[in-house]
């Protein structure tokens, strides 16, 4: 019974559960290249690509454009901060 306690408990730890919980809210993303952007999650795969509507790109910080909506190879992240307030 207590296996069923771990189990259900690493699946909600789970990386791409917490981003499909975090889908139609707030992210800030950095890529390896050193970019941010923050913006709406509105898709995610199993590769971790995903859809960013009314998105900024960050430059330390400092807003330096805007775009409607972005797509992101999964391969380019480096992290990936949800809003944590969305998915609690």
């Amino acid at each position: 019974m207590s296996s069923k306690n771990n189990n259900s408990s690493s699946k909600s730890k789970n990386p791409l559960s917490i981003l499909m919980a975090s889908q139609n809210s707030q992210i800030l993303l950095r890529l390896k290249d050193g970019t941010e952007y923050r913006g709406l999650l509105k898709e995610i795969d199993a590769y971790m690509n995903l859809i960013l509507y009314d998105a900024t790109e960050l430059l330390e910080g400092t807003p330096v454009a805007k775009y409607n909506e972005i797509f992101i190879r999964g391969n380019n992240l480096l992290f990936i901060k949800p809003d944590a307030s969305q998915i609690m």
